[in-house]
């Protein structure tokens, strides 16, 4: 509901919610046990802390039960709730409403005693009871209001950690931090590790996205509403970035001198540091000034003297502070996992009201459910909650660019396709378009049809996701044949037909790993070793653009040991390296090509028999095995080789890709070129001879270069033919 009354975000999100309470029930006008019940589910600790006597756990349940009777409670009108709440805010000097002043008026009306109380005899708000409130030496913090629910602890001022970074547990009390739904268990096991005498620094470990930073901002969150142990009420914490740190510090001293008054402020009783990525300032590797910092901090870190919590990912952790034992000593790894789908809609739900609030863009619940699901099948190298946000908030965005009011399946698959680089459609379009990769492959390939059809139809089964192993890549093929560039066909018709770009081609040259050594240039040498911090160039592709066609090149030159990994690798779904960092290839189409001579590695054993049609048939086969390790030959879903080239097959080619490149080249200089039958005819009678495409391409190029130069810039058009004298003709449409 969107009212005039200017909520701040999660007294309008529990406000949503509280409204929507009587749906659940199937009543048709709110009461105030559904305002009540709504409270007790999202703030029950809030409310207990009013209400003089309340449990929350207790009343929640009788009034399920009151709701479940058709016993709605006293009639209410919200939009006096909402006033009532309004002039108490406004009463404590507050510009928006907070969830407590809506939770006063509430329990008020349902005839609790309300434990907290002005000097004028008024109840008293949040803004009131829970402001920061610190005593100084010569009186309060100039910044605090009185009040008794949050008092820091901390009693020196704290200049240099107010300036240079932000004060988590006052931008709590603003409402300036979002509601974190589904890490109960995270922030449990940080506030466990800030109760210990020692080692008071929890290290949360993750994956990037999923949502680490996030689990701290809702650790301020309880902070500021007491609902923490004993030993860390009251704490302050200040996130810090190491960029803000050396920004204007390039006076010799003068990024030390800042260090160490942070240092000297944090090692008071009640502040705790938030770093995050902190690997980047405590492990080896950073720059120059930033590692600086961390020269500073460890001491610190190691005597005891300051609390701090850090974020990283495991393979930050693994690489910079796994390594420096003293430091890991220091920190107490908790792991952070992906989060549930279940707790991923809590969230997206949240952020539905937020979309309706202020963008005025409806999201039904088909259209969340969808949005998770795609996030699952094409995010893969993302991780929930992060992906299933992203594809919210730009289904959002879209919808405010062109003035939609509501967001539906269609334009949500729109949208993630437009993310993705491909559609992400599952009906007729997908159907057109893996028809398109069947006539593609046979024609622009040299793919033998009955191949054609099998790849099509593995693909129309992955790439529904309806695949026995999703994890898996959406194809792996095997293509052997004569050296030439016709092996390698199929990989850039799929990135072209499947993708939408022959660009989406990221080729491995398998003859560079010839030694069984040449693992570690595959998947990284483990850490200790020389080169274990290079990256792996095609895994860093992959890892940015997973919808791609990953094209291992001469795979048969391959050391056995590093077919055995590709094996392993297709058989999981995932790269994973040394330092146990993952590459998804669930959203890839993998192909593999050999050159083989003659008729080496060609399988003959199928179909016995004399029938002609079936002979050809087994021609087009391959004994993968006769070239692969046995693992590997086992993870193929197709292997053939190209068919035979004849005049029929190579003259498309040549219309296809000869021609476009060309014509495109010239038509840059200012030239407009059409090709005659004739030059056709000819280029495929060379192909023929020479049995090689690559060749044709050349050949062309160089016949028609010199006489194409003299026409070059004059902007007119030409035809080009091929005579019977063996000559390339030019010949201009406008007579010059």
């Amino acid at each position: 509901m969107k009212s005039s009354i200017d909520l701040r975000d999660g007294a309008q999100l529990f406000w949503n919610v509280a409204l929507e309470m009587k749906d659940r029930y199937g009543h048709s006008d709110t009461g105030l046990y559904h305002l009540l019940l709504a409270l007790l589910e999202r703030h029950g600790v809030m409310a207990e802390e009013i209400a003089s006597g309340l449990n929350a756990k207790d009343y929640r349940r009788q009034l399920e039960k009151r709701l479940q009777n058709d016993d709605v409670g006293a009639s209410v009108k919200p939009e006096v709730i909402l006033k009532e709440a309004q002039d108490k805010a406004r009463k404590d000097g507050k510009e928006k409403v907070s969830e407590r002043d809506l939770a006063a008026i509430l329990l008020e009306k349902d005839g609790w005693t309300l434990l907290e109380k002005s000097e004028s005899g008024e109840h008293a708000s949040s803004s009131s009871t829970t402001r920061l409130v610190s005593e100084s030496k010569d009186g309060a913090d100039p910044h605090a209001e009185s009040g008794t629910l949050y008092r820091p602890r901390a009693q020196r001022p704290t200049p240099t950690l107010e300036k240079f970074g932000r004060d988590l547990c006052r931008e709590a009390l603003d409402g300036e931090l979002p509601v974190i739904l589904g890490r109960d268990a995270e922030m449990e096991a940080i506030m466990e590790t800030l109760c210990r005498w020692t080692k008071r620094n929890p290290l949360l470990i993750g994956p990037a996205g999923v949502g680490k930073t996030a689990i701290v901002e809702g650790l301020a969150n309880r902070v500021v509403c007491n609902t923490v142990p004993p030993p860390i009420r009251g704490i302050r914490i200040f996130a810090l970035q190491a960029s803000a740190l050396v920004s204007g510090a390039s006076v010799v001293g003068k990024l030390e001198e800042r260090m160490q008054a942070i240092l000297k402020e944090a090692s008071q009783d009640g502040i705790v540091l938030f770093i995050d990525e902190v690997h980047s300032i405590v492990g080896r590797g950073g720059q120059r000034q930033i590692s600086d910092i961390g020269s500073q901090l460890k001491p610190a870190l190691a005597k005891g003297d300051i609390s701090c919590l850090g974020a990283t990912t495991d393979a930050e952790f693994h690489q910079f502070i796994e390594e420096d034992r003293a430091l890991e000593r220091r920190f107490q790894p908790l792991r952070v996992q992906e989060l549930s789908t279940d707790a991923t809609m809590t969230i997206l739900q949240s952020l539905k009201e937020k979309a309706q609030r202020e963008r005025h863009v409806a999201f039904s619940q088909e259209t969340l459910d969808l949005i998770i699901l795609l996030a699952q099948q094409h995010l893969k190298n993302r991780h929930l909650p992060d992906k299933a946000i992203d594809i919210l908030e730009q289904c959002t965005a879209h919808a405010v660019l062109h003035e939609l009011s509501e967001m539906t399946p269609s334009t949500v698959h729109e949208v993630v396709g437009r993310m993705i680089g491909r559609p992400v459609d599952l009906g007729k379009g997908l159907t057109r378009r893996l028809n398109s990769v069947r006539e593609k492959l046979r024609v622009e390939a040299f793919c033998p049809d009955v191949i054609s059809q099998q790849i099509v139809k593995r693909l129309s089964v992955t790439a529904r996701g309806l695949d026995v192993k999703p994890t898996r890549a959406n194809a792996i093929l095997f293509v052997a044949g004569a050296p030439g560039k016709g092996l390698h066909l199929t990989a850039e018709v799929l990135a072209e037909a499947l993708y939408g770009n022959r660009e989406r081609l990221i080729e491995v040259d398998m003859t560079r790993f010839t030694h069984a050594s040449d693992v570690n240039w595959l998947i990284g040498a483990p850490p200790g070793y020389i080169g274990h911090e290079r990256s792996r160039g095609f895994q860093l592709e992959l890892a940015q653009q997973p919808w791609s066609v990953l094209h291992f090149k001469n795979v048969s030159a391959g050391h056995p040991q590093v077919q055995e990994v590709l094996a392993q690798a297709f058989r999981t779904g995932s790269f994973t390296d040394a330092r146990e960092s993952k590459v998804y290839l669930s959203d890839t189409t993998i192909v593999m090509t050999a050159s083989v001579e003659g008729g080496q590695g060609k399988h003959f054993g199928f179909n016995q028999g004399n029938d002609k049609a079936k002979e050809q048939e087994r021609e087009w086969f391959v004994d993968a095995t006769a070239l692969l390790v046995p693992e590997l030959a086992q993870e193929l879903d197709a292997s053939w080789t190209p068919v035979p080239l004849t005049l029929e097959n190579v003259k498309p080619w040549i219309r296809r890709w000869v021609l476009p490149p060309l014509t495109e080249r010239y038509r840059r200089q200012g030239l407009q070129v059409s090709w005659d039958t004739s030059v056709i005819q000819w280029l495929a009678g060379e192909i023929l001879e020479s049995k090689a495409l690559m060749k044709g391409e050349g050949l062309l190029e160089e016949k028609v270069l010199l006489n194409i130069i003299p026409h070059i810039g004059s902007k007119s058009a030409v035809v080009i033919s091929y005579d019977d004298d063996e000559e390339i003709r030019v010949r201009s449409l406008k007579g010059d």
